[in-house]
This record gives C-alpha cells, structure tokens and sequence, in this order.
C-alpha cells in the first residue's frame, strides 16, 4: 500500500504536518504552491494550478538549498501556455471525471498524488479549505466556499482513499488513523 503525504498552503500545514508523522511514514510527498517552496525534505511532486508561478515556487526552493522535486505537474489547460518550460515534467487534467468545478490547488495536488504518483491512500496537510489565512501571511483566504463545489464533485474519487487532518476536508474526508495509515479496512 502506496501512502501519500499532501501538503497545502493552509495556516495549520506544520501542525498537520507534525500530527500525520506521528501517526506513520508516507511514501510519496506531493506540495502545491508555497509548501512545495519550503518542505525541508524529499518532493515527489510539486503541483499547482498557478502554472505561471510554479518557476518562482522552485527557484525559492533552490536558493533555500533544498532538493528540486522528482517530478513537477501544471494543468492540462496550462500547457499551451507553459508546455516549453523545461521544469515541468507532465501536465494533467486538474479534475477528476465527471468533475466540473476546480476544488483547489489542494485538491489538485490530490489528485496527482491518486492518480499520477500511484498512491493508494493520501493524508491532506494544510488543506483545510476554510477561510484561514496561509502559513505564509495572515490574509484570510476568501476562495474556500466557491471551490468546495469541486471537492463535493469528486467525492467518490477519494471517499475511503484520502483522509485530512484538519478543517472542513477532515468533516468530509475524515481523519486518518494509524490503523487507517496501514490499511486496515476497518478503519
């Protein structure tokens, strides 16, 4: 069983952070915007919606002395746009089927964890989607409510396969568990 560590820009991301590490290892770590800049460790995938400043996101995460990620992923409608960068390794669709709204950055990274780096189970850190501020300012982040639609959309993509350590996506998604983390079925 494949577990993914998904890391989000959300005001409680280090504390998320240092709750799902208490609970067990993860295989894969997936970081959209900001976080991608500073996860001190190894990044699977650096993801975002925002493809026009995933080169900046990186280029912090290089002057900060940290590792480049193995693998970076914009959306499938950036690619006219970006698709000569040399930093991307793919473009994807950022919905999952039968979608039809976005549901975030997060959500994105999300996705890429499931379906692009072959992850069986994904825990959301920093992905409250709640009107909090960022781990990296104290603005309050208004585009929670319109995106939420996204995440209800794609509900049955992840119902059973992703859990959240915080906010609402924890209220829909649940909090995982170490049982859970290990695939126990009756978690």
């Amino acid at each position: 069983m494949k577990t993914a560590l998904v890391l989000g820009g959300g005001e409680g991301l280090w504390r998320d952070v240092e709750r799902a590490l208490q609970l067990g290892s993860y295989d894969v770590v997936v970081a959209c915007n900001d976080a991608a800049s500073v996860w001190p460790g190894r990044l699977d995938a650096a993801v975002s919606l925002h493809a026009d400043r995933l080169a900046m996101w990186l280029e912090r995460r290089t002057c900060a002395g940290l590792p480049r990620p193995l693998n970076v992923y914009g959306h499938e409608e950036a690619e006219r746009e970006f698709g000569d960068l040399p930093c991307f390794t793919g473009f994807v669709p950022y919905r999952f089927d039968g979608q039809e709204d976005t549901g975030s950055s997060g959500h994105f990274a999300l996705k890429v964890a499931l379906t692009e780096m072959g992850a069986d189970r994904a825990v959301l850190c920093g992905v409250p989607m709640a009107p909090c501020s960022h781990f990296f300012d104290a603005i309050a982040w208004a585009g929670a409510e319109p995106h939420k639609r996204g995440w209800l959309q794609s509900l049955h993509h992840m119902r059973g396969r992703a859990k959240s350590m915080s906010g609402w996506t924890a209220e829909l998604l649940g909090e995982p568990t170490t049982e859970w983390l290990r695939g126990d079925p009756e978690a």
